[in-house]
């Protein structure tokens, strides 16, 4: 059976899932560091990682959310269909 995950026509969207991927790891790993040294670390300092860490994370979703509208939009015009999406 031919493996057709990546291709020459989604490399891109392939590439930009990598990068989606690696930044959740980077914000997993920052949240577990975080719940690991709670116990130790100034409580000021606890509650700088945790509002980064809450920042991080929506920013995170609202570029995710971005990135797939566009992508979304692009393949609705390239298949000749109306964007059904509120704006």
């Amino acid at each position: 059976m031919k493996n057709t995950f990546i291709t020459k026509e989604n490399m891109g969207q392939r590439f930009t899932q990598l990068i989606i991927l690696i930044a959740h790891l980077v914000l997993l790993k920052w949240i577990l560091y975080t719940l690991y040294e709670g116990g130790v670390l100034p409580f000021k300092t606890l509650m700088f990682h945790f509002t980064g860490i809450s920042i991080y994370g929506a920013l995170l979703i609202r570029t995710c959310a971005y990135i797939y509208k566009r992508q979304y939009l692009k393949e609705l015009e390239k298949n000749g269909r109306e964007p059904k999406l509120d704006k």
